[in-house]
């Protein structure tokens, strides 16, 4: 009896290969449970391409520099140039333009010299003037001075000549009372007359002298005044010549400062390299074709200095993208392993860091931010690998979560968390 009990309950146990599919089962799902808590790293997506930082670095046209024709191309297309490599020679219809603009010149810089010498020359007759005018001033004030002195001698004197005639006066009386009375000689008489008749007639003379100088007085203030109006009408007359000079010299001056320029713009026929750098296309490159100035001629690069991914990032994604933030990059043509959510497994990509976002939207949907090469991790292929314009995709690193908080953020389609890092200033 209790053999068969033991017989029920072997025939009851699981099988062996049952027992094991459910073990393995077990830990299958033990071990997918425990992925679930793993760390993963977020991320957001885009495309970029290689691009030099620095705006004056990146390719433009070198356009015709005035009308005419193509003289001679110096350099092939893909040639590394230095700067100050002449790159192509223009010439102009009329062969003969550049010299009519230098025979202007060279009449404008003689008018210019002219009226340079004219304001010199105005100058120094002005400073002549104001000291002649000054000196003849001085030689009125003195003779005004001379001429009041002798009226007020001449008034002293008059003062003397008054007194006297008044005393020859009475002793011609005396006299004349004695010539009647018959004491005084008629020789006598007539002598104190003739003394009478002089000493009146000093004293008129002296009267004369006054009224005279008085009017040389008067004559000597009109002169003055007249000098004065002569010399200062000169003076305002050289002032007015010296203000037109100047006037025509500032005109002079804008005049070569064009003939200048357009000289200089008739020079630049021949067009420099401004940068080491490359020739990428020859587009106008037909001798015999009139160019207007303006046309496009060729399409340079200058070598890059420090280069740069130019990432492009939809609007929905833009907010998380911040200044500082590391990334990861694949450069097109390079075999790549990259699994987004663990950095660590990496293989063909290359660090990079956020230097700066663009303000404003560009395109409508877009947004674009400048990637530069990691310092701390492995340095960007050099030029002749990594080339200007070479695509990339682009993982920009986020904050770090569970693998389950990752799942229900996609299932919820919910936005990944934002993260601001520490920029350095």
């Amino acid at each position: 009896m209790k053999n068969d009990t033991f017989n029920v309950l072997k025939k009851v146990e699981l099988n062996t290969i049952v027992k094991k599919v459910w073990m393995i089962s077990f830990f299958i799902v033990l071990f997918f449970i425990g992925i679930l808590f793993l760390p993963w790293q977020q991320t957001v997506k885009g495309t970029g391409f290689v691009t030099p930082l620095d705006p004056t670095e990146r390719n433009y046209m070198l356009l015709a520099t005035m009308d005419g024709f193509i003289e001679k191309f110096h350099v092939q297309e893909n040639q590394f140039v230095k700067k100050g490599t002449p790159l192509f020679s223009m010439v102009d219809l009329d062969k003969t333009y550049i010299n009519r603009l230098e025979e202007i010149e060279s009449s404008t810089k003689e008018q210019y010299e002219n009226a340079k010498e004219i304001i010199k020359a105005s100058k120094g007759r002005k400073e002549k003037e104001q000291e002649y005018l000054t000196v003849g001033l001085n030689v009125y004030v003195q003779k005004r001075a001379q001429i009041k002195d002798k009226i007020r001698s001449l008034k002293f004197q008059q003062t003397s000549l008054k007194k006297n005639k008044e005393t020859v006066k009475l002793n011609f009386r005396r006299v004349e009372i004695l010539y009647m009375d018959g004491i005084e000689s008629r020789q006598n008489y007539e002598k104190m007359q003739n003394m009478t008749t002089k000493a009146t007639a000093e004293l008129e003379k002296n009267y004369i002298d006054i009224e005279v100088e008085k009017t040389n007085l008067d004559i000597l203030s009109k002169e003055r005044e007249k000098f004065l109006k002569e010399n200062e009408s000169k003076i305002k007359s050289l002032e007015n010549n010296i203000l037109l000079a100047k006037n025509k010299l500032k005109s002079l001056d804008q005049n070569l400062q064009r003939q200048a320029t357009n000289i200089s713009r008739y020079g630049t026929s021949q067009v420099v390299a401004e940068k080491d750098g490359y020739i990428v296309r020859l587009l106008n490159n037909d001798k015999n074709k009139f160019i207007k100035k303006g046309e496009n001629i060729m399409q340079f690069a200058p070598k890059a200095t420090l280069k740069s991914v130019l990432l492009k990032v939809s609007d929905f994604n833009m907010p998380l993208i911040k200044e500082g933030l590391p990334t990861r990059i694949m450069f097109y043509g390079w075999p790549a392993l990259q699994i987004s959510g663990w950095p660590t497994i990496k293989f063909g990509t290359f660090g990079g860091i956020i230097k700066k976002v663009e303000a404003i939207s560009h395109e409508q949907g877009f947004y674009y931010a400048y990637i530069v090469e990691d310092p701390n991790e492995e340095p960007w292929p050099n030029d002749m690998l990594l080339r200007m314009g070479t695509q990339s995709t682009v993982w920009v690193r986020l904050n770090t979560v569970p693998i389950w908080y990752q799942i229900w953020r996609l299932m919820n389609a919910f936005p990944p968390q934002m993260l601001t890092p520490e920029v350095k200033k």
